[in-house]
């Protein structure tokens, strides 16, 4: 390999956050007891890492180098680059110029300027733009070489050798991958859970490496900033305070592009199928095999296909619209609130679950919900909302039904004391039986609750605490069932 060449890639391992780390291993030819490698770009700081295999390493130096590159011609300039010194004959936009035949001798890309030396002897410059058509007289070169600025490492073994066996790491910015699932309801009680990845590769060419995607949030101190040796200028700290916050928020997961074959009866997503993982730590690590994404590209790998176990949860939630410690007031007549339907998810599956978008769809594949899947351990539980409950209705009213003044003297403040009843009623017109969950917040002292149960979550005001108040409510098929809950609240006078 010669020193434009990086080490081959072994091994990706992607992050969520917009990073990876590569690592590289190979054999680099040494010269004049040197070895030469270019350095990868957008390298995060302190996490490039250079070592010898059976060699040590004396020094790295790192600096700027003016190389050739080779690149593939596309436009009329790149074409007329990759053939200097070669006949060519050239004809003109304005058609009351003859065309001229000659031997390019330079062509500057910048200014567009060409030199052609006639067959006459004559030197003609003209522009590139005035050019109508370019016929190549000769074996037509579809490569051009230019200059261009690259980071160099120039390695010195402690040991001489003609050959450096090296191995690299290096946390880079500019790839990401992005997950999402997609819940297929089987019966009532089971559904098939599957797991995709897409692939977003801005930073390079990887070409045959071994590719994970972690699912977890490492710590990074540095954010994106950049490492010294990516750069000429003198770094003016090494602490992290102009380092940047990064986006924690990630979604997750990977695929394994794998073929699947079916007749046309059947659906392609009742099947079963996963890639390796394992633990490391706190990070869970998809292993999706090797891969090959030009820069610039996406692509979607699957991750697994598991069934999982579900059940119908059905809730609702009251706030605290009286506030009586603050409002000194109750708003007459019953208010309608929202059911909310969800499935509650059990993760059955071998791996856990990522932070990602989830579509649900029915046996027969019909569009129920979209929502986030949050991260899940494996065997633990996470709701997935579907809709508002239209077959379930709620309502709620509080109304006062005692009023005691100088009920209390406490810190030098005399309190009155007044007794609030609530009743929530809910309505099942379904055909069949419901368990609802229903929560209700209130601001002061609960003294019935209705056979549910009251926990005291902090304290408010005036020695009045928040307290919630919960019930799992079995509401036959067609039948309805009201709540009474009272609760006393303390005010200063």
């Amino acid at each position: 390999m010669d020193a434009q060449t990086p080490l081959p890639l072994k091994r990706i391992t992607i992050f969520k956050n917009g990073t990876c780390l590569m690592t590289r291993e190979g054999k680099v030819p040494t010269q004049d007891g040197v070895a030469r490698l270019p350095i990868p770009t957008d390298v995060l700081f302190g996490g490039y890492w250079l070592g010898a295999v059976n060699n040590s390493l004396e020094a790295l130096t790192f600096k700027t180098d003016k190389l050739e590159k080779s690149n593939d011609s596309k436009e009329l300039a790149d074409f007329l680059l990759g053939n200097v010194g070669k006949k060519l004959r050239l004809s003109f936009h304005a058609k009351e110029l003859p065309p001229i035949t000659g031997k390019l001798i330079s062509c500057d890309s910048e200014t567009g300027l060409l030199r052609i030396r006639q067959e006459n002897g004559t030197t003609t410059l003209l522009l590139l733009t005035s050019l109508h058509q370019v016929d190549f007289l000769e074996e037509m070169a579809t490569t051009y070489t230019k200059d261009t600025l690259q980071r160099m490492v120039i390695i010195k073994p402690g040991k001489p050798t003609s050959e450096l066996p090296l191995q690299q790491l290096s946390m880079q910015a500019g790839i990401n991958w992005v997950p999402s699932y997609l819940l297929k309801l089987k019966d009532e009680k089971t559904a098939r859970l599957e797991m995709k990845a897409v692939i977003e590769n801005g930073v390079e060419d990887l070409i045959n490496g071994e590719t994970e995607l972690v699912v977890g949030a490492p710590q990074m101190y540095f954010g994106q900033r950049r490492d010294p040796i990516t750069y000429d200028y003198l770094t003016e700290g090494s602490h992290a305070g102009d380092a940047g916050s990064m986006p924690t928020q990630m979604l997750s997961n990977s695929l394994r592009s794998r073929e699947m074959l079916s007749s046309p009866s059947e659906s392609a997503f009742d099947n079963e199928y996963g890639s390796e993982g394992e633990k490391t730590g706190d990070l869970y690590i998809y292993q999706i095999g090797k891969i090959n994404l030009p820069k610039g590209s996406k692509a979607s790998y699957p991750v697994f296909a598991a069934p999982v176990e579900y059940a119908h949860k059905y809730e609702a939630v009251i706030p605290d619209h009286t506030n009586f410690i603050n409002n000194r007031y109750i708003q007459p007549g019953e208010t309608p609130l929202d059911v909310i339907h969800s499935l509650t998810l059990k993760n059955t599956a071998s791996v856990p679950l990522t932070t990602a978008p989830v579509m649900v769809v029915t046996e027969k594949e019909q569009f129920l919900a979209q929502d986030l899947l949050r991260y899940t351990a494996v065997g633990g539980q996470v709701d997935i909302k579907l809709s508002k409950a239209l077959d379930i209705s709620v309502s709620h009213a509080e109304e006062e039904i005692e009023r005691k003044d100088d009920a209390k003297k406490t810190g030098g403040y005399t309190y009155g004391r007044v007794l609030i009843r609530g009743t929530i009623t809910l309505s099942n017109r379904q055909k069949k039986e419901t368990t609802v969950s229903v929560k209700k917040t209130v601001t002061g002292h609960v003294t019935k609750t209705d056979g549910g149960k009251a926990t005291k979550e902090r304290m408010s005001t005036d020695n009045n605490p928040v307290t919630v108040m919960a019930w799992e409510v079995r509401l036959p098929a067609s039948g309805a069932k009201t709540l009474v809950y009272e609760y006393e609240v303390f005010f200063r006078q």
